[in-house]
Order: C-alpha cells, then structure tokens, then sequence
C-alpha cells in the first residue's frame, strides 16, 4: 500500500554509505557530570592456585556461618511476585511476546533474609553461574564458572532478582585446586570442581555467610538438602530459585579429600556452583556445590578440600 509520494520519501543508507559516514573517532571527553553514571571497567582478577600438599594438614574443621542481626531469619523463602504475562494482539490475534516468562514460579524466589539473601549470581566472560557467600570477601562456586583466561575478570551479583540486586562487587582473586574448563565437567574432575572468589567489597559484613563442612557419608539418603541458584531453564538465570528436600549419595569408593556425591536434585546449567546445604542449631553449613548433570543423576562437588580451601582463602585474604 502506498500513499502516492514515494519520490519524496528518503530512503535508509546502504551499509557502504553507513561505512563511509559513521566510522569516526571520539572527540573529547565525557563530560564530568555525565561520568559518574558509568560503571568502572573491571580489571583481571588473580588466579592463586594452591597444591593440595600445601594445604592438607590444614584444620578442616567446619567454618561457622554468621548470621547478621539486621536481616531477619527465615526457614523458608517468600514467594516471588511475578508479572502477569504480556499479551500482544496483531488483528485480534495473540502473538507471543518477545519476553519469556517462566511459568514454573513455585521455585522462584525473592526474599532478603538469612540465608536467602547470600545467594549470588556469578558473572564472567564465560557465562555465569551461582554462588554463596561463605565470608568477609569469600563466595564459594564451581571451578567451571571461572573464567580461566588471562585476562578473566568478573562481578558478583548479590541477590539478584529480574532487574533488581542488592549489591555487586568485582572479583580481585580466585582460590583453586584445578581448573576446569567448558561446559561438561569430567569423572576425574568433579571431586574438585570448587573454587572461591575474593571480592572487592566486603559483602560477607553486610549481608552474611554461611558455613562449610565436609560431607559425612552417613548423611547419604538423608533428605536434609537445601539447593538455591540461577537456573537457565526457570528464571531465565535472572532469579534465583530454591529446593529443600533433597538427598546426597556419596559413592562407595570415593573416599579421598575430594569428593563427588549424587542427587535427584533438579540442577540444570545455571546451577553450577549453587550451594548444597543443610541447617544446623548454629546456622546453615554448605557440604558441596552443584557441578554436573547426567540425564539419570546430578552431581556436586564437596569433600574436605572444599572445606580447606575455603578456610585458607579466608587466611590468606582476610
């Protein structure tokens, strides 16, 4: 259909001719007022890694959860508060909007109080994962979320919940024992698929951490697991979900420092490095961290050395 003065419309340039008019170098400067609205270019964080010789004779003994006085408590999250999906119409016809909502909300959650609000969405070149705030400057996660690359460089998003979060802090270094690469993570190297992250900011101060422990094998079958993260497949890994009610199988022959244990817990990508954790008369413990997913089973990473490295990364990086 037209309206009869095609001749008078101008018409979009041609790439050659965007190429020709729209290649140009910067001018000047970003004016001061306007730059306090740009964020900080993040820096490399440093990689430390630690032989597990080093660190063996290191107490393993549980490191305890704090719980801050001015954030409440609560056994279970709240609910978070979804938007009605949008419904767009095209002659009196529906059309799927360009937005996807989840319909599974029964696990979405949005709440602030402890331990909820130490859940932590990790954020690299390489993608993102989940995390736990495990003290003063310490989030625990899996060894796969990390971006191993020179120049990796990364943030820790505090609770983020669609497009709010209550804080965001870069990573300045980064505890390991192996580094684990890509998406699929091996037999050999899920027993240590943990790594943990030093921040800038204290975040532990304000919002809480929770404690470490080594997994005992005569917990397995024993519904005591809790599982909160960033799920690509609910929540679109913009909220945070959560599951209780899980168990944890440790297999009969690994029996060394680093271990795997399986469960039926729902992990998916976006889960990694989620925290798995039960509730002691002192607060929450974290036994593992999600790592892999088979279709009969899932995975997760614990054992002493997670323990360890999570104790000498506080040491070293008070």
């Amino acid at each position: 259909m037209t309206n009869g003065n095609e001749k008078d419309v101008e018409s979009p340039l041609a790439y050659d001719q965007v190429a020709k008019f729209f290649a140009r170098s910067s001018k000047g400067k970003i004016p001061k007022e306007l730059q306090s609205m740009l964020l900080p270019e993040l820096k490399s964080y440093k990689l430390k890694s630690v032989e597990h010789k080093s660190i063996q004779d290191v107490d393993s003994k549980p490191t305890i959860p704090m719980i801050p006085k001015w954030f409440g408590t609560s056994p279970k999250p709240c609910k978070a508060k979804l938007a009605k999906p949008a419904r767009v119409t095209l002659n009196g016809k529906d059309l799927k909007p360009l937005t996807v909502f989840n319909a599974e909300d029964r696990r979405i959650y949005n709440d602030t109080s402890y331990p909820w609000g130490t859940i932590c969405k990790v954020v690299t070149s390489s993608g993102s994962g989940s995390g736990v705030i495990v003290g003063p400057r310490h989030v625990l996660t899996a060894s796969h979320v990390v971006d191993w690359s020179s120049n990796g460089a990364g943030t820790v998003e505090v609770h983020r919940s669609a497009g709010s979060l209550r804080a965001s802090t870069s990573i300045s270094r980064v505890w390991f024992y192996t580094k684990i690469t890509g998406r699929t993570v091996s037999w050999f190297e899920v027993d240590e698929d943990y790594a943990v992250l030093v921040t800038n900011d204290r975040i532990g101060d304000l919002f809480g951490w929770m404690g470490t422990r080594t997994y005992n094998s005569s917990w397995d079958g024993e519904p005591y697991w809790f599982n909160i993260g960033y799920p690509e497949s609910i929540g679109g890994t913009m909220r945070p979900t959560y599951q209780r009610d899980k168990k944890l199988d440790e297999p009969w022959y690994d029996l060394g420092p680093g271990r795997s244990m399986s469960t039926h817990a729902d992990l998916t990508p976006g889960n990694s490095g989620g925290p798995m954790f039960a509730f002691w008369n002192d607060g929450p413990y974290v036994v593992a961290v999600a790592s892999a997913e088979a279709s009969d089973e899932n995975w997760c990473s614990g054992g002493s050395w997670m323990t360890n490295l999570v104790r000498h990364a506080r040491e070293q990086d008070v």
